[in-house]
């Protein structure tokens, strides 16, 4: 919107016409609104229709409700990984204000998702494209339950914005790294807010975009970012296509090799990486660690923190022999080990 200034100095009647000038700016600006409002909202009501409340357990700081989106006609629901599953009293709630029981079908660690299923046929559902029709300079409108605005049957949030990028995401969740993998869309309205993970983003005829993702910061900006899981690859978890998706192969995905080292986590990823335990019968008692050494390198890398000694192991393979410096006390040792297999 422009703004106009007026100067009501010795100029009486230019002010008047500065002031109807205003009026007439302002009351365009508004009819706008109004016509963007109704353009908009065939594609609210149906996206209305298809995203739900979903209630939980909470967690400390992580809330106990989230958004869903319904996916198929018997009772299929997305939404967003988090706290609030680890319930034996999931319920989700439709826009009718009818609650039902909700069960985990399954999850996605990349994704950052989860597939939920209730009781119930569920008539009105998204349909989800096998690759989203929207391009970057895009109206997307973002529809969310964010800081728990609905209970039963009111109406959910909507935000309205511009899509951005579909990109990779390096993000960031409190001081821990987030483990999502792959791309996202990005966008300019407001999504990062309790609640709102697991809702829906449409385009301008409310099609399904993408899901809303959780309350993430760029670890480049240190700002919240806005970003959904685009829908061909919800697709793709749904249907367990992608091999990086499916929950028997992610299952089976080995973790990092087993050293027999136990940090004192008590100071969190960034503090120093001093031994908490080592584990009985591991390569890192076969080597001589002991509780209270220091770790200060692996492999030739220069351990600073927590964080980094558990980035640094992730890159392992089992039986591989590796190096680590550890101080103790006074003395600096080095230590070799052969890598155990994978956790």
């Amino acid at each position: 919107m422009k703004h106009r200034m007026c100067i009501l100095v010795k100029l009486p009647a230019l002010a008047g016409t500065c002031a109807l000038t205003a009026m007439l700016t302002w009351s365009a600006v508004v009819r706008g609104q109004d016509e963007a409002a109704n353009a908009f909202e065939p594609a609210i009501e149906h996206a209305q229709q298809r995203v739900v409340k979903i209630y939980g357990g909470s967690i400390g700081r992580s809330p106990g409700y989230a958004s869903g989106i319904v996916v198929s006609e018997d009772g299929q629901i997305l939404t967003s990984q988090g706290a609030f599953l680890a319930t034996g009293n999931l319920r989700v709630t439709f826009p009718d204000g009818s609650m039902h029981p909700a069960k985990v079908l399954r999850r996605s660690p990349t994704l950052q998702a989860a597939l939920l299923q209730v009781e119930s046929k569920t008539p009105h559902y998204f349909d989800i494209p096998e690759q989203p029709r929207v391009s970057r300079g895009d109206w997307i409108l973002a529809v969310s339950n964010a800081f728990k605005v609905a209970d039963g049957r009111e109406p959910l949030s909507v935000n309205i914005g511009v899509l951005g990028l579909r990109t990779r995401l390096d993000a960031r969740r409190g001081f821990q790294d987030f483990p999502y993998e792959g791309d996202v869309y990005l966008y300019d309205a407001i999504t990062s807010n309790p609640g709102a993970d697991g809702g829906a983003v449409v385009d301008s005829e409310g099609k399904l975009v993408g899901m809303i993702g959780k309350v993430i910061e760029s670890k480049s900006t240190n700002t919240r970012l806005n970003y959904a899981v685009p829908a061909d690859l919800l697709l793709q978890f749904i249907k367990g296509e992608s091999s990086s998706l499916s929950p028997q192969n992610t299952a089976a995905r080995p973790g990092p090799p087993e050293l027999g080292i136990r940090l004192f986590a008590l100071g969190g990823r960034n503090s120093p990486a001093y031994i908490d335990r080592v584990v009985a019968n591991s390569p890192a008692a076969a080597a001589g660690l002991r509780a209270d050494d220091m770790v200060i390198s692996v492999a030739g890398q220069i351990v600073r923190n927590g964080a980094d000694f558990q980035r640094i192991v992730a890159t392992l393979k089992a039986g591989q022999e590796v190096a680590i410096e550890v101080k103790r006390q006074d003395q600096v040792l080095t230590v070799h080990i052969k890598l155990g297999e994978a956790q």
